[in-house]
């Protein structure tokens, strides 16, 4: 009767742990229809490429929206490190709109659980009050990456260059330090 019952309470922990470690796993959205991003994937592209550049868009549709805690879940780093930069973001969020418009993801390389994507996108940042702009830049990003446990993770991050667009910009929405 015992061994009935202390099968029965593993079972039901069992249940639950599976019910909880699913649904810790949160769901990539797949922005392949999404007329913003469709140009970033092509046909016949490998699924791990699709998911990672799924992946690589949510991050920074995270960035985009105010969610500095959800970009930085990305980056492999201490809780120390990660409390840190979300903090960093979150001041700068609240004056300015700050938008990475991705212009391409390449893979470098790739296999099922190392990457190296590279990313090409616009970077701005508008003053939310007077709508002045304080830096508008194109950049390419190289991510190392390594998937765990199912999840990416950015273990490596490197500029390949910056090139000011400010010039490119009305005189009138450019910030000025006066």
């Amino acid at each position: 009767m015992m061994n009935k019952r202390w099968l029965s309470v593993m079972v039901g922990i069992l249940m639950l742990l599976s019910v909880f470690v699913s649904c810790s796993k949160k769901a990539i959205t797949d922005y392949t229809a999404v007329d913003a991003y469709k140009t970033l994937f092509t046909d016949g592209e490998e699924a791990r490429v699709t998911e990672l550049k799924n992946v690589l868009i949510e991050h920074f549709q995270a960035y985009n929206t105010g969610d500095a805690k959800g970009y930085y879940t990305l980056f492999n780093m201490e809780k120390e490190d990660l409390n840190f930069n979300v903090t960093q973001l979150q001041s700068m969020q609240k004056n300015y709109q700050m938008t990475n418009t991705i212009e391409s993801i390449e893979t470098a390389f790739m296999n099922d659980d190392n990457a190296q994507a590279l990313i090409t996108m616009t970077c701005r940042a508008d003053e939310k009050t007077s709508g002045a702009v304080l830096y508008y830049y194109r950049t390419e990003l190289v991510y190392t990456m390594t998937k765990n446990g199912g999840q990416w993770k950015v273990t490596q991050q490197s500029v390949n260059g910056e090139f000011d667009l400010m010039d490119t910009l009305e005189s009138d929405t450019v910030q000025t330090d006066a």
